[in-house]
């Protein structure tokens, strides 16, 4: 009787790692897309966030450090609602989810782009998402 309980909560435990685990992986997909539909792709992602004034944030993800948070709404501010609304509409997903889920991806997805706390260049960050693919 006890290994059916346990084997019940094992499946119930395993159900939601796998709920969890697809989540992240749908933010990691969806921040890929977003960064290969945006102008001049990854780097051109990074400038627009130090152009509006995220550049700590940005260079903390890049560094070895303690990647710092970025929220949803200041993704949307940096990079503008219409062109948000024009990403999500090309991947078929809501303008919220997106933001949600790359202000949850992007540190991180940035962080592994750049090894030993630098930017590699243009070439290598676009080779390095296709790599991710």
């Amino acid at each position: 009787m006890g290994g059916k309980k346990m084997g019940l909560l094992d499946n119930v435990i395993s159900s939601g790692m796998s709920v969890l685990v697809g989540e992240q992986t749908g933010f990691l997909g969806s921040a890929i897309q977003f960064l290969q539909n945006q102008p001049g792709g990854v780097s051109g992602t990074l400038q627009q966030l130090r152009d509006g004034g995220l550049g700590s944030v940005v260079d903390s993800w890049i560094s070895n450090g303690q990647n710092q948070p970025i929220s949803a709404e200041q993704i949307e501010s940096v990079i503008g609602s219409d062109r948000i609304q024009s990403v999500a509409n090309a991947i078929g997903m809501d303008p919220q989810t997106l933001t949600q889920g790359l202000s949850q991806a992007l540190p991180h997805l940035i962080d592994q782009l750049s090894p030993n706390g630098q930017t590699p260049d243009v070439d290598g960050l676009e080779q390095g998402l296709k790599g991710l693919l």
